[in-house]
């Protein structure tokens, strides 16, 4: 969206009575100067005059300054911010395939995928409703979306990996996990509120729904699928096999369905990605309107405006 909007720009004519203020003030001051002055105070114009001409315009500038933004905050201005959600709910699908037992990320690779998902649980909300779903030749619901961290904690250290990898079934049983835990039923083109699903794999999908279809449900109910590609190249199975994350499959499925795709080759950006995450699915833009400052802005220079023809005005004795 635009960085900036405002709800009642009509307010910006009021910038017109600037320089129709300057006119009358130049029409004003001429006609003074042609009347002359009856009685002048020869006193009182000599200390004018040692006034430096540029400084003499300085409270007027400052009031100008302060007309321009006035007017500023009575057009009422609005910027995109991100602030926390109020509630949402989080889905988790771990690949829980045979390749998560790699050993590239240390110690291997589910049980870092553990260590972050559970350091995850801790740094969102805790009105957030989080899910696990692991997925190998099929993908399984072990925790339904609860509050209650102490039985999310127990299902992601009940997960072992075997078998093979079926990431289209992991989001569609995530969504409907959402849709069961929002009551929206079992309608595939229903939309779901503030849902979104984090997946976590290290490779191919082999089996079960195709990768796309599954995206498609995700994006016609609104609902992200965040990916994370764990593991290197160069990532091998205990009999030799090599097993590198599908980093592209995990992308397509991202941006498919509006959410982003990070990758991570160790424990410790395993761990940084899900804190990104956190913060990213804890947050929504909202269009708030910021009037306050120019407003305050304008009382400041209005302030100095007043200092300023205090301390310039002329003073005789």
């Amino acid at each position: 969206g635009r960085a900036m909007s405002f709800i009642n720009p009509v307010a910006f004519l009021a910038l017109l009575l600037i320089p129709a203020a300057l006119v009358v003030r130049h029409f004003w001051r001429q006609r003074r100067g042609r009347n002359g002055v009856p009685h002048p105070n020869v006193a009182l114009i000599a200390a004018a005059a040692t006034k430096p001409r540029a400084r003499r315009y300085l409270p007027l500038a400052l009031v100008a300054l302060a007309v321009a933004a006035l007017t500023f905050a009575l057009a009422r201005p609005e910027v995109y911010r991100d602030e926390p959600r109020e509630r949402a709910t989080i889905m988790l699908a771990v690949d829980v395939s045979g390749s998560m037992a790699a050993e590239d990320v240390q110690p291997y690779r589910l049980r870092a995928a553990q260590d972050a998902a559970l350091a995850f649980a801790e740094s969102v909300p805790r009105a957030y409703q989080l899910g696990l779903v692991s997925f190998s030749g099929e993908a399984s619901v072990l925790l339904p979306p609860t509050t209650d961290r102490a039985a999310f904690g127990r299902a992601v250290e009940s997960l072992v990996p075997d078998g093979a990898t079926a990431i289209g079934d992991a989001v569609t049983v995530s969504l409907e996990a959402i849709r069961a835990t929002q009551g929206v039923g079992a309608d595939p083109n229903s939309e779901l509120e503030a849902a979104r699903i984090l997946l976590l794999s290290d490779g191919s999908s082999t089996t079960g729904v195709p990768v796309g279809a599954a995206a498609d449900e995700a994006q016609r109910a609104g609902v992200p699928v965040f990916t994370v590609a764990l593991g290197t190249l160069d990532g091998v199975l205990d009999n030799g096999q090599r097993v590198p994350p599908d980093v592209p499959a995990l992308r397509n499925l991202a941006e498919a369905t509006g959410g982003d795709a990070f990758e991570s080759r160790d424990a410790e950006s395993v761990s940084a990605v899900y804190e990104r995450l956190g913060s990213f699915i804890g947050t929504e833009r909202v269009l708030s309107e910021v009037t306050a400052w120019p407003a305050g802005i304008a009382a400041g220079l209005l302030l100095f405006a007043g200092l300023a023809a205090w301390r310039l005005s002329p003073r005789v004795g």
